[in-house]
């Protein structure tokens, strides 16, 4: 019989662990001390090149959205023409 004090030591470490546990208050305070905070610092753009930005995003969305739209003009075409196989022929 090996195991005869063994829930007794499981019991005293549990109650160990329970005593070292941090309080929510305790835990909030060791946050908010570790976080500091930062100030964000940007570039500075000239208005010529900020617009020539603005340009090229534009330009790019709507070049994204033609292709989004011929991809799903495709898929219907496909669709379609698989529906039109599988009852006329």
């Amino acid at each position: 019989m090996g195991y005869a004090g063994q829930p007794m030591l499981v019991v005293k470490a549990n109650r160990a662990l329970l005593r070292k546990r941090n309080t929510f208050k305790e835990v909030k305070e060791m946050y908010l001390d570790s976080t500091d905070k930062t100030e964000l610092e940007f570039k500075e753009v000239s208005p010529e090149k900020l617009a020539q930005i603005k340009a090229e995003i534009r330009r790019k969305a709507k070049e994204d959205a033609w292709k989004e739209a011929g991809v799903y003009i495709l898929c219907t075409m496909i669709v379609l023409y698989g529906l039109y196989w599988i009852i006329y022929v």
